[in-house]
């Protein structure tokens, strides 16, 4: 009984030290952006649809990536995207996905592509929705705009995609990340596809 008391705790621990952890990390993300200077950005490159050809642009980078890429999605039902994302990943890339959780069932393609090639994938779900469109590539470009990661954003909608370059963006960006990743939900197995 004693073993297990002191697991709880442990694990009681662990989750309180965690949650201030990502307390102090808001309260200083917070304050950078009320306090900071401007700070330069290049810009790579800005996309629109229509027309089609959006994808082709972020694949262009994905491929260029080196270290890191960690995208935050909404919608990820692009296999082109997912393609590039695997091979990055088997090139050394580190890549991770977080999704929406409530938007994960139409995902599941891509996200079971990521999965089986042994990508780190997490939902989450502690918000109305995770509406995020970014990639971070590296440490210094930041991909946002409101292009989900669909094949509806390429070929169906208005959509607008702008590419910087500023390790300043890209760590604030990290930051965000970090402080959602922390919450979401490890998706370890391949989803199964919505009865309809």
């Amino acid at each position: 009984m004693t073993t297990q008391i002191n697991s709880i705790s442990v694990k009681t621990r662990r989750r309180l030290t965690s949650l201030f952890c990502v307390s102090v990390l808001l309260g200083i993300t917070w304050w950078q952006s009320v306090s900071a200077e401007p700070q330069p950005a290049e810009i790579l490159a800005i996309y629109f649809t229509p027309p089609e050809g959006s994808a082709g642009g972020l694949i262009k980078h994905i491929d260029a990536s080196k270290k890191t890429i960690k995208v935050m999605a909404y919608g990820f039902t692009a296999m082109p995207l997912s393609d590039a994302l695997v091979k990055a990943h088997r090139r050394g890339v580190k890549v991770q996905l977080l999704q929406d959780e409530k938007s994960s069932g139409n995902n599941v393609d891509a996200v079971n592509q990521l999965i089986a090639a042994g990508i780190e994938v997490r939902s989450d779900g502690k918000h109305a929705i995770q509406h995020n469109k970014v990639m971070l590539l590296d440490d210094d470009i930041v991909i946002t705009g409101s292009y989900n990661f669909t094949k509806s954003a390429e070929v169906r909608n208005a959509e607008n995609i702008i590419i910087l370059k500023s390790a300043y963006a890209a760590k604030r960006y990290a930051d965000n990340w970090v402080a959602h990743w922390g919450h979401g939900e490890e998706v370890s197995e391949k989803p199964s596809k919505k009865q309809r």
